[in-house]
């Protein structure tokens, strides 16, 4: 997933009337990829979701 222009990006998981379901996410900077200088690939830490009804 690309990050959007306005600093956003959306996720949608499909499992309509389920529960219990468990997703972790984290964002990353990947060196070279926005067109930048800055020489290195830095990820933050996992976010965890539980989804429940």
């Amino acid at each position: 997933m690309v990050l959007g222009t306005g600093g956003k990006s959306a996720v949608s998981l499909e499992a309509p009337g389920e529960s219990g379901i468990r997703a972790r996410m984290r964002s990353s900077y990947v060196d070279g990829s926005s067109g930048d200088t800055v020489n290195s690939t830095a990820h933050g830490a996992w976010r965890y979701f539980t989804f429940t009804k």
